[in-house]
């Protein structure tokens, strides 16, 4: 930026200035201190700020109003605030700038300095303030790089050891105050209630303060609940502890004891405290455009350009925290309410605890553009609100988000995505560069259906998101949607490396259609280095997949997954390139004959067949599907260097399939910012290898060895904890003394309950199932076989009623009398052997056996056991009695 001479053809500028030798008593008129230091700049921005509204009360600006600031460090007291008096007009809009060719910095922290040695490796300072408890910062930067609180473990995660008194079938999204831990991973430590527990959850995570540690039982308390259930998906539910003293063991590592205002500090290598540069956190929030839109007062024509805004902390309430999801309660460091035809360009935000910049409520036609936003607790930027505005005017829309470089964020809640967009309509996100986040790199929409919305008519497009998720998180995606978006273009994108924690569930796509996505265009994106694919959800309504390379999955290319409504959407002259894994999830979409799908093209290059749900292409084309599709090389420039432009002999330009030039992708100005995302740097990619099928699990369970009281040993049992069990017992045995007992009750949610299933993962050979039952007055109990598909395929089933009539695949059998043992046997062909029938052998007391042939399955096409359940379906208090449950092949 030139500052030019006033005057000229236009009205002259008015220029103000701030320096960090500067005074606010001066004019501010002079860009330096006068030789005899009685004029120059101000010391402020917030001064310059009053001194344009002092000018304006003259009357109106004929011309430009800029602020430059020269460079240096400021530190702010205060958030700097600009509400609708700041305003400038279109034609003297007001600006506040950096001194052309210098780096102002706003900070909203302090400078740390004057360290003294201390026990061990560590340093030390006493802070007066934080022991008055004045202050208490969250956050440390030493040498522009963000310090790790004490935490245990250095690396990875503990592991929660089980709940206490929570139902095995509470709801996943109830969460709660208390979990077992194993022996040593919690201690009392110094300071109890400033230690935090950070859980993991599948797609977020919950921040909670121990209340108590009870080391005996194993079991710590907290002062409010977690978000979600913990263990509801992953038997192995990470968590790690921050900000104990004992904690402090590593080089990086720092402690702030909030009673003694001591703050200690255990250097990196090479660094040299005496020297070093040490910031930490005051303020929370550093910028904020005030304005009132829902009363018609907003903050207009002004820009902020080229001022780098650092040092924002991020807090804590006395329960703790917990988001839903993209961490979207969290505010943003700049806030901005009511602004329209703002700019903010060329700036920097770094070292922040909370999202970097969030234009909220009623802002329209702002640009956001060629700005550095990084090392962010949170996630970048943010367009648009939770809930949708009653009106146009609070809608915020129009507004252009470009040229961008938005990365290293979720360093508190892991959750937080590099741009996020909601209930705001016509804007325009394009050449941003996003990286290294924990969750996903774009989150479009706040919708879990299809209620109406204003998310609509947005373009993304010309954008490169890469390794997003970071092991850290699941459930996610480059690109991730919600709700009716009409009109919304996504297109010319790069995704790639995308790829979740490694635990249960392991789910991460380029592109993710999620509840309620619909109207959305997508096109010419190219996608590759995904765990399950490029493509998730095309089964909903009115979406558009068109002309995009999915490429270099592991696991799978596309997960089709379930069919919505009318009308269909379509996927067309789209090439999946395969190295390895499946083409489609198997247990996703195989009955989605509504979405249409022609003119793809499908290659894989490890010589193995490429299956459609297990069938050929030619099934695949006798079905409907791609019935101007190809099985084909496409012929790629080089795959192997990620350059998946067309041949000029690729047989996919015969099917209408246009070659992807992705040069354009991501940023292309200012040239400064374009060679500083160019320059980082990322391990080369492996594809993990897809995980082989579960081994089978036979089952011999006479419950004698379980614990009277206890779940039976290898089934997931699923109670609602309201007069509802499942546990073994010495009250009857058809065998030994023990058995298996499941009592129902009157009230129950859902009349399905309780209910205990195994996971035999039988895929072949022949089934042998025998189990002794003993049904109490008024029981009624359901047996059935299901395989892993969704809609799943039922096997062999039993239903016995509360009259004692036993049925099998609809068919009454045999009246089974009320206390007494019934041994039954069911043998049943899997795999290629399958015929979709099966034999059923019963047996009273004193009678001969019955026997019954070829029997129909559920699903005539059954041939894997995944799942095998015993259901409880009663409506009132009764009692079922299991017993000598096995399961094998060829008993």
């Amino acid at each position: 930026m030139r500052v030019p001479a006033d005057g000229g053809a236009g009205p002259a500028t008015v220029r103000f200035y701030v320096a960090t030798d500067g005074s606010d008593d001066w004019s501010g008129r002079l860009p330096q201190p006068n030789a005899a230091r009685t004029d120059g700049p101000f010391a402020t921005i917030d001064r310059a700020r009053d001194a344009i509204r002092q000018l304006k009360q003259k009357g109106p600006s004929p011309g430009p109003v800029e602020v430059l600031i020269r460079g240096g460090m400021y530190f702010l007291a205060e958030p700097f605030v600009l509400t609708p008096e700041d305003s400038g007009t279109e034609m003297a809009p007001i600006s506040y700038a950096a001194y052309p060719g210098e780096k102002p910095v706003l900070s909203g922290g302090r400078r740390i300095s004057g360290w003294e040695k201390g026990a061990g490796q560590t340093w030390t300072m006493h802070l007066p303030e934080v022991q008055a408890g004045r202050w208490y910062f969250r956050q440390l930067f030493v040498n522009g790089r963000r310090a790790v609180r004490a935490r245990k473990p250095n690396d990875g995660y503990l592991r929660v050891v089980g709940l206490v008194n929570v139902p095995s079938n509470a709801p996943w999204n109830r969460g709660v105050d208390r979990f077992r831990f194993a022996p040593g991973d919690i201690r009392p430590w110094h300071d109890l209630t400033n230690v935090e527990v950070v859980v993991f959850h599948s797609w977020n995570t919950s921040r909670v303060r121990i209340a108590e540690v009870d080391e005996e039982a194993g079991i710590v308390r907290f002062t409010g609940k977690t978000i979600f259930r913990p263990l509801a998906w992953d038997p192995q539910q990470r968590y790690y502890v921050e900000n104990a003293r004992e904690l402090l063991d590593a080089p990086g590592e720092w402690y702030l004891d909030r009673q003694t205002g001591m703050l200690t500090y255990w250097p990196r290598k090479g660094e040299d405290m005496a020297a070093a540069e040490c910031f930490a956190p005051v303020l929370t929030e550093l910028v904020r455009l005030e304005g009132d839109p829902d009363a018609g007062r907003f903050v207009e024509h002004v820009r902020l350009e080229g001022l780098s805004f650092q040092h924002a902390d991020w807090t804590l309430g006395p329960k703790g925290y917990g988001d839903p999801q993209a961490a979207v309660t969290i505010p943003a460091v700049v806030m901005a309410d009511g602004a329209r035809h703002c700019v903010i360009r060329r700036c920097e935000i770094a070292h922040v605890g909370r999202y970097g910049l969030w234009f909220r409520r009623g802002c329209k036609h702002n640009r956001i553009e060629q700005n550095h936003i990084h090392d962010l607790g949170a996630g970048g930027i943010r367009i648009g609100e939770p809930h949708m505005a009653k009106t146009d005017t609070a809608e915020s829309s129009h507004n252009v988000i470009a040229n961008n470089y938005i990365h290293d964020g979720g360093y508190v809640y892991a959750a937080g995505v590099g741009f996020w967009l909601a209930h705001a309509s016509h804007n325009l996100f394009e050449h941003n560069e996003i990286h290294s986040f924990n969750y996903s790199g774009i989150s479009l929409g706040w919708n879990w259906n299809e209620a109406p919305t204003r998310t609509l008519h947005n373009t993304i497009q010309f954008n490169r998101v890469h390794h997003v998720m970071r092991g850290v998180l699941s459930d996610g995606a480059g690109i991730y949607t919600l709700g009716t978006q009409t009109g919304t273009v996504i297109r010319n994108n790069v995704f790639h490396d995308i790829w979740p924690y490694m635990g249960r569930p392991a789910m991460a796509w380029g592109i993710y259609f999620d509840q309620g996505s619909n109207g959305l265009t997508v096109e010419n994106n190219v996608v590759y280095h995904t765990l399950t694919g490029g493509l998730m959800g095309t089964g909903k309504p009115a979406i558009v997949v068109r002309n995009n390379v999915f490429a270099l999955s592991a696991w799978q290319a596309a997960w089709r997954y379930a069919w919505t409504h009318e009308p269909a959407g379509r996927v067309e002259k789209n090439i999946f390139y395969m190295t390895q894994g499946e083409l489609f999830h198997p247990a996703h979409g195989r009955d989605d004959t509504h979405t249409i799908w022609d003119y793809n093209l499908y290659w894989r290059t490890d010589g193995k067949p490429l299956e459609f749900y297990g069938e050929p292409f030619q099934a695949w084309q006798a079905k409907g599907r791609d019935r101007h599709g190809l099985v084909a090389d496409p012929r790629f420039v080089d795959p192997e260097r990620y350059d998946f432009r067309l041949s000029p002999d690729s047989p996919a330009r015969k099917l209408g399939i246009q070659s992807i030039d992705t040069s354009r992708c991501g940023i292309v100005e200012p040239p400064e910012l374009v060679t500083l995302a160019r320059q980082a740097k990322f391990p080369a990619t492996k594809l993990p290898p897809v995980p082989p099928p579960p081994a089978p699990v036979t089952i011999d369970d006479g419950f004698e060895t379980t614990p009277v009281g206890a779940p039976p040993a290898g089934a997931v049992v699923v109670v609602e904890g309201r007069g509802d069990a499942i546990a073994v017992t010495d009250d009857r045995a058809a065998s030994g003394r023990r058995s298996l007992k499941l009592t129902d009750a009157a009230g129950l949610e859902h009349v399905f309950n309780p209910h205990l299933y195994y996971r035999p993962h039988f895929r072949d050979g022949r089934a042998v199932l025998q189990f002794a039952v003993r049904m109490g007055p008024g029981a009624v109990l359901a047996h059935e076989w299901r395989d892993a598909r969704s809609p799943y395929r039922v096997g062999p089933s039993l239903r016995i009623d509360a009259a004692g009539q036993l049925f099998a695949s609809g068919k009454r059998l045999l009246h089974v009398p009320t206390e007494t043992w019934l041994r039954v046997e069911i043998v049943c062909d899997l795999g290629k052997s399958a015929d979709g029938t099966y034999d059923l052998t019963l047996r009273l007391p004193g009678q001969p056996p019955q026997r019954f042939l070829e029997l129909p399955c559920g699903t005539p096409t059954f041939n894997q056991l995944e799942w095998l359940g015993f259901v409880s379906l009663a409506n009132g208090p009764s009692v079922i009695y299991l017993d000598d449950v096995k399961l094998d092949r060829n008993l």
